[in-house]
């Protein structure tokens, strides 16, 4: 019972939050005991030539401008730096849209009602999934991956709201990074 009204309300806080979708969810995976710590530099690998599945996105610069300094940010605060000649990381991410649709309906018959009228619910939008793989410079060995979901119907048309959601989304599935955040920031900002 107490389940049923948890997913109700959290239908109803994803509505009024203005999202129409999935909250934010993120993760990672790694080698446990890997020692992440022999790495303090980076370079960006050869960009991703699969289209994301929105032409908003495929080819925008200032899109992977903006994913390129979040995953930055991260990375700098744990002391791992970008350096183009002889880094010891190298970063790829993939990111792709698509058409999602959710389905809530309230049990009625236990005595539940929804704030969105009767029956059945359904609520369609845009899920985005930013995937960020961090692989040995040397050996092009995956070492970890990082991965976040969300909905990016608002942010596809929104430039303020895409750049929040990326530095979220990338701050969120860098909380499962080995290393933890933590020293003198660096002294650009995001």
């Amino acid at each position: 019972m107490r389940v049923t009204t948890g997913l109700a309300l959290t239908a109803v806080a994803w509505v009024s939050a203005g999202c129409s979708g999935v909250p934010l969810t993120a993760g990672a995976d790694y080698e446990p005991g890997y020692d992440f710590a022999q790495y303090t530099s980076f370079t960006w690998d050869d960009p991703d030539p699969r289209p994301t599945g929105d032409p908003r996105l495929d080819g925008n610069p200032f899109f992977v401008h903006r994913l390129h300094a979040a995953i930055h940010w991260e990375l700098s605060m744990r002391g791992i730096v970008e350096h183009a000649s002889g880094p010891a990381l190298s970063v790829h991410h993939h990111v792709s849209v698509r058409d999602r649709v959710e389905v809530f309906e309230a049990d009625r018959a236990a005595g539940y009602t929804s704030e969105y009228g009767e029956g059945t619910q359904v609520i369609q939008y845009e899920e985005g999934t930013f995937l960020v793989d961090i692989a040995d410079a040397r050996t092009n060995a995956v070492l970890w991956r990082g991965w976040a979901q969300l909905d990016v119907t608002r942010a596809l048309d929104d430039p303020d709201v895409m750049k929040e959601q990326i530095d979220q989304s990338i701050a969120k599935m860098f909380e499962s990074f080995p290393i933890p955040a933590g020293g003198m920031p660096p002294t650009e900002g995001r």
